[in-house]
Formats: C-alpha cells, sequence, structure tokens
C-alpha cells in the first residue's frame, strides 16, 4: 500500500520534474529591453513553464495570472518560498519574501486545454502595478532525450528512499497570530491521501488530498501556544514529511472580534481595466454574498460569494473586465439576515465603446453592432470587408441614454470572410468592432484617428483595435516615408488602446501611422497644419448612380496640401454629412467617408468640395436598382398546425411590396399574402398555419416583378 503511493506520488512529480528539465534545456528567453520584466513561456501538451526575471528597479511581491476563454487551470507548481492562491480563472502567486531586480522565478501550470497565451501582471509590495501585458507561450518538441529520462529517474530514486514530502503550501493570510483561524492551501502532494498537520509535536488536524494531490483546509493556532519560531510539519501515511519554521505572532485585539455586519465606502463609479475593491465586517467566518443588479432593469448580472476571517474582515477583489455591462448598479450585501444595497457606474474608458453581439453570423442573420457613445448625436458606420472594401454605410441618431444598437440583415452583398464595424461621432468619438461571416474573424488591426486634420503642435490621438493584450508597434512617418517617431503600446484586455502622438517639432505637411504586430499592420493617414485655399478644384465619383446604404468615393484634384471640406446634400438641399480631406504634393485628395443613409430620399444629391472661396460641385442620383434579387429564410423546416412560420429575407425590388404564396403537393395556391419590403432591404412576415390543413409538404414562394425565391417546409 505504502509502495503504490509512493509511486503515485513520485509519478506525479516526475512528470513535472521532466517538463522542467526539458524547459532548462531549451529555454528561449524573450527579453525586451523596453519592457520592465523578461518573460518566457514554454508548454509541452497541457503543461506550461513561465519564467520571470525582475529587469525593473522594484521588487515583486504578487504576480497574477489568467487565461482567455473557456482555458482553465487544473493545478499549479511555485518555487519554495512562492505560495499561491488556487483558482481555475485567476491564479495569485504571492512571495514568502519579494523578488528582487536581477532575481528571477518559475511557476508550473497545467491547463484543461492547450494556450497559445498567458496574461500576467506584477505588482510590488504596496500593490503597485510594476509591468502587465500578454506573453505568447511556445511549444517544444515532443521528443523527449534519453539523457532527460535518466535524470528523472535518478530523482524518483532518491525520493523513493528518503523522506522529504513534496508539495507546496500557503498559510492565508500569510501572518500568523496565537488564537486565529488560518486557512492553509496545499498543492503537489499525493493524491486522495491522508495528511496530518502538526504545529511542534502538537497535531491540529488531518486532511484528505483531491485527485490532483490538492487540499484546501482551516487550521486554528492553539490560544496557548507561545509566541515565536514554531516547527510546522506535513506527514503523509508513509511516515513522508516536510518541515518549515513559521513565526507566530500575539494575538491581535482577541476581545475585539467583531460581530456587526459592516460595508466600507466604496467607489461610486469604475472603469474597464480597473480594479474593483470592497471591504467591510461580519461575524467571524461568515459568508457575505454581494450581488450586481441593473438599476433600471433591476436584471441580476452576477453574484459573488465571499468568507469573513477570523476576526470578521473581509475584502472583495475583482478587475472589471470589458464583459462586464456599463452602467449603474446596485450593489447588494448580504450577510445572514443583514442587508446593505450600494450605487455603482460601470463606465466604458472610451466616448465610443462598440463591440459586435456575436463573434461569427451566417447568411441571413441579423448582426448587432451595440455598445455606449454620446447620446441624441449623429452616428456614421461602415462595414468593410477584409480587404478594405466598404459593404455598408449608413447614418443614424443615437437615443437619450447614448445607447448605440445598429442592426443589418447579411445579405447577398457579403461573404465569407472578416468584417469590421467602424462607428465615428461628430465629435470624433470613433471605435471598431471586428466579426466574421461564415467563419470566426482573422485577427486585423484598425487604427482611428480622432481627426483628419491637426494644428502645428498639439496632439493626435489614435484609437487602436486589434488582438488582446498584445504589444503594438507604432511608427509615424513623413510623406517621404522618414520615419519621425516609433514607440509601442499594449491592448487592453478587450483588444482596444488609445494613443497620443505628440506633433511638437513636427513640420506641416501629410502624415501616416502605422500600427502593426509580427504578421498584420494598418496604417492611417492624417495632415498637420495645413491651410485652406487651394486653388481651382476638380471633382468627380466613381459612379453616377447610388443607392441608400452605399458610400460614395470621391476622387479631386486642387493645389498641394490644402485642407478641403466635402459636403453632401439631400435632394431637399439639406446636409446630410460633411468631412475634411487634404491634397498631397500633386495636388490629389480622395475620401469614402461620405454616403448615402438607407433612409436617404430617392433623386438627385449634390456634393460639394470647397477650400476657403474655392468650390466644386458635382451631382449624383439615388435610386432603388432594380433586379438585385431576392432571398427567402425560412429557419425552421418541420412544422405542427398552430405554428407561426415566420417568412423573411433581403432584397430589393422596384416595387415596395412582395407577393407570398403558400403551394401545396398538388401546385396549388392555398394561401396568397404580400409583405412590404422596408428601407433596409428586408422583408418579415408572420403565418399561421390553420388547424384544418393536411399534413405534407409544402413550398413558400416570395416573388416580385422580375425575382422570385422558395423554400420547402414539411407540416405534421
Amino acid at each position: 500500500m505504502n509502495d503504490m503511493k509512493r509511486y503515485k506520488l513520485s509519478g506525479v512529480f516526475a512528470s513535472v520534474l521532466l517538463i522542467f528539465s526539458i524547459f532548462t534545456l531549451l529555454s528561449i528567453s524573450e527579453v525586451n529591453a523596453d519592457e520592465a520584466i523578461s518573460v518566457s513561456a514554454k508548454s509541452y501538451q497541457n503543461t506550461i513553464i513561465i519564467e520571470f526575471e525582475n529587469e525593473s528597479t522594484s521588487k515583486i511581491k504578487t504576480i497574477k495570472m489568467w487565461l482567455g476563454g473557456d482555458a482553465t487551470f487544473k493545478s499549479f507548481k511555485v518555487e519554495s518560498d512562492w505560495g499561491y492562491t488556487p483558482d481555475s480563472k485567476l491564479v495569485v502567486f504571492t512571495a514568502t519574501n519579494t523578488l528582487n531586480p536581477g532575481e528571477s522565478v518559475k511557476f508550473g501550470l497545467i491547463t484543461n486545454e492547450k494556450v497559445t497565451g498567458i496574461n500576467w501582471k506584477a505588482l510590488g509590495q504596496n500593490d503597485n502595478e510594476i509591468d502587465k501585458r500578454k506573453t505568447s507561450i511556445q511549444e517544444i518538441s515532443h521528443t523527449i532525450p534519453s539523457f532527460i529520462e535518466e535524470e528523472s529517474e535518478a530523482v524518483e530514486q532518491a525520493k523513493e528512499t528518503g523522506s522529504a514530502l513534496y508539495g507546496t503550501k500557503k498559510f492565508i493570510p500569510e501572518k500568523l497570530r496565537v488564537g486565529s483561524d488560518v486557512r492553509l492551501a496545499g498543492n503537489g502532494f499525493g493524491a486522495d491521501e491522508e495528511l496530518k498537520l502538526y504545529l511542534d509535536t502538537t497535531i491540529l488536524k488531518s486532511v484528505n488530498t483531491d485527485e490532483q494531490g490538492n487540499f484546501l483546509t482551516t487550521i486554528s493556532i492553539p490560544d496557548s501556544h507561545n509566541v515565536g519560531t514554531s516547527e510546522f510539519i506535513i506527514k503523509d501515511e508513509s511516515g513522508n514529511f516536510q518541515s518549515t519554521n513559521i513565526n507566530i505572532e500575539e494575538q491581535k485585539n482577541r476581545f475585539l472580534k467583531t460581530t456587526e455586519f459592516k460595508v466600507n465606502s466604496i467607489p461610486t463609479e469604475i472603469s474597464y481595466d480597473e480594479m474593483l475593491t470592497f471591504s467591510g465586517s461580519a461575524y467571524p467566518q461568515s459568508a457575505i454574498i454581494i450581488s450586481f443588479e441593473n438599476v433600471d432593469t433591476r436584471d441580476l448580472e452576477k453574484t459573488r460569494v465571499i468568507t469573513s476571517n477570523s476576526n470578521g474582515e473581509w475584502v472583495f477583489e475583482e478587475m472589471i473586465n470589458r464583459t462586464d455591462i456599463v452602467g449603474e448598479k446596485y450593489v447588494i450585501f448580504k450577510n445572514n439576515q443583514n442587508k446593505t444595497t450600494k450605487n455603482l457606474t460601470v463606465k466604458s474608458d472610451y466616448t465610443i465603446d462598440v463591440s459586435a453581439s456575436a463573434v461569427r453570423y451566417n447568411m441571413g442573420d441579423t448582426v448587432s453592432i451595440i455598445g455606449i457613445s454620446e447620446s441624441n448625436t449623429d452616428t456614421t458606420i461602415w462595414i468593410k470587408d477584409q480587404n478594405k472594401n466598404i459593404i455598408l454605410y449608413d447614418i443614424f441618431t443615437t437615443n437619450a441614454n447614448g445607447d448605440l444598437n445598429y442592426q443589418f440583415v447579411v445579405g447577398g452583398e457579403f461573404s465569407s470572410g472578416t468584417y469590421t464595424a467602424i462607428v465615428k461621432q461628430e465629435d470624433g468619438g470613433s471605435d471598431a468592432a471586428l466579426f466574421g461571416i461564415e467563419r470566426y474573424p482573422t485577427t486585423s488591426i484598425t487604427a482611428l484617428m480622432s481627426k483628419t486634420n491637426f494644428p502645428l503642435d498639439s496632439v493626435a490621438v489614435m484609437n487602436i483595435i486589434g488582438p488582446q493584450l498584445t504589444k503594438l508597434s507604432i511608427t509615424v512617418l513623413d510623406s517621404n516615408d522618414n520615419v519621425k517617431l516609433t514607440d509601442s503600446i499594449t491592448t487592453t484586455s478587450s483588444g482596444k488602446a488609445k494613443y497620443a502622438i505628440d506633433l511638437d517639432g513636427l513640420s506641416s505637411g501629410i502624415y501616416r501611422a502605422a500600427v502593426s504586430t509580427t504578421n498584420i499592420q494598418h496604417a492611417v493617414k492624417f495632415s498637420i497644419g495645413l491651410e485652406t485655399g487651394s486653388g481651382p478644384i476638380s471633382l468627380i465619383t466613381t459612379q453616377d448612380n447610388y443607392s441608400p446604404g452605399e458610400s460614395i468615393l470621391i476622387i479631386g484634384n486642387t493645389g498641394n496640401n490644402a485642407r478641403l471640406v466635402v459636403t453632401l446634400y439631400d435632394p431637399s438641399g439639406n446636409v446630410v454629412s460633411e468631412t475634411e480631406t487634404f491634397s498631397d504634393s500633386s495636388g490629389n485628395f480622395s475620401t469614402e467617408n461620405i454616403g448615402i443613409p438607407s433612409d436617404g430620399s430617392l433623386g438627385n444629391w449634390k456634393i460639394t468640395a470647397h477650400s476657403r472661396l474655392d468650390t466644386k460641385s458635382v451631382e449624383i442620383n439615388v435610386s432603388v436598382p432594380l433586379s438585385l434579387g431576392l432571398t427567402l429564410l425560412i429557419e425552421e423546416t418541420e412544422f405542427t398546425t398552430g405554428d407561426t412560420v415566420l417568412i423573411k429575407g433581403v432584397g430589393q425590388s422596384d416595387s415596395n411590396r412582395l407577393t407570398v404564396e403558400i403551394i401545396d403537393e398538388d401546385n396549388q395556391v392555398i394561401v396568397s399574402l404580400e409583405t412590404p419590403i422596408t428601407s433596409d432591404g428586408t422583408f418579415s412576415l408572420p403565418w399561421n398555419i390553420p388547424a384544418d390543413i393536411n399534413t405534407g409538404v409544402y413550398t413558400i414562394t416570395v416573388s416580385d416583378a422580375v425575382n422570385s425565391s422558395s423554400a420547402e417546409i414539411f407540416i405534421q
């Protein structure tokens, strides 16, 4: 029996030591002189070894690590002078002392699935942030050299014959006092094994490890125990043990343990990527339930449960990430029969913050671009494909609350691929969201300038949307491709970043800001200090006829390096949209920042380009094109009498109504209906199946004067 347990124990640590040996031999450091901490991470299957080298001038006390997506941590391995708080999503490693400048530390992690990167944050002694980013993981070869195996066997033999018990532990809190209760977390011991815990010669309790060799328990330091250094011993059933000297301090306020439930002051506002912290008091070792509810709807958004310590003190800490819903919340604290409610507002750190309601859509689906923005503000949206071609253009107005929700149906103009929704408002706020059609989107970078033209010696703000927690390179070049600035920035957990370009010292002219990572890049042009008054202007559009929802590519020529304003007027003479652009050193200019809204009037529109007193106009025609086809979408194929069939689809027609026919197996029309086409080219018609209809296959046909589309359903 004892041999079996020793075999299980040695087998677990043989694997870990084997992986450590491989990484030691194959270690390739990722060192960046601009970073405070050098980090390298290697993996073999689901095992990760990550090493941190402190190249800063600060002392590191805590390292937090977390994974993205559905990946979770299963187990951990730490060096002897580090402890950890185990969790499947976020693990906190804490040094017994500190990781000083020039020192390094390794951690072993096992995940439920292979991962390609790991997020981390390093904190100092006062919980100040020293460094934070995402590190890519290098997967090593599955070939194991024979001498590594031999080394591992030698280690195993030493462990079999020795008395040392392998495993790590952490006291929570780290400071131990006479008469106090302490949480003890253990990791890496034998699986399904009973361990006895001793304080000097006194047995405190027995605990059982789980199938991963981990345990979590509470121990009590006796009131009669002496203050000072004591020996803490963990012993297994085979007599193997580990011994650690611990310091036990005198009892703190032993007669002042609180029983009063209290919530200390909490922040009234918090933004994305900030740490939310609550604290208070309650009956010792009691549960505090923290619930977050939407103020308007009273919908429960999330619930957390924590436990007060032996002195009745409790602390709650959680990062606000971009999956949290912005807005005003009720934070409800419950402890036994006590209840306290506080108000908290979660804010975005962007004027506009948008996302797609889903990562992937199929043909016929409705895409929703959602988020927050300035209220009651004209907002422009472009949908671009992977080749930066504009597939859809529109202008809409946000509501009084600043809620943004723009929807469109994936029609025939879309194909399989990656798409970007770019959203801009009149005040310069902008954001973008990535989504895929018929497949998941590929990694992309989008850079958006707050304006097109900037004054001399000002600051140009650039919004960046790219891969999550990734270091991006930024390069600013002049019109002759001379590099004027290089820098880097790391995106947030939602893949966003803001970068301010200091224009001090840059001369008047046209510039290009390039944002890149290993294999992707996006560049955006802007101008500095250009003046209006360009001289004669020529102006054309690439086509004469446009439809609602189309963008307009405008091309022209004027004097070199001049600012121009391009304005679009509807048939009634109202200004629909306006944008700035600039001419290059040859006088050429172009823009596709204006277009016809989806609800735009049919008729003759006018486009004007002007620069001080110089002006030029061109007219275009807006109409609904004929014969663009119809697409019928029936989400289900089998129905029962009494069900409702939703007949919907996309298309354009020269009439504003479509004919809908229900045809039986004898090709007889049993029902004939009509439905309108909306301004965005969609239609939707519910049909209730009569109770007396015969069982069988039926054909639903939608048609106009030119086009038709059909689908079959089965009614039983």
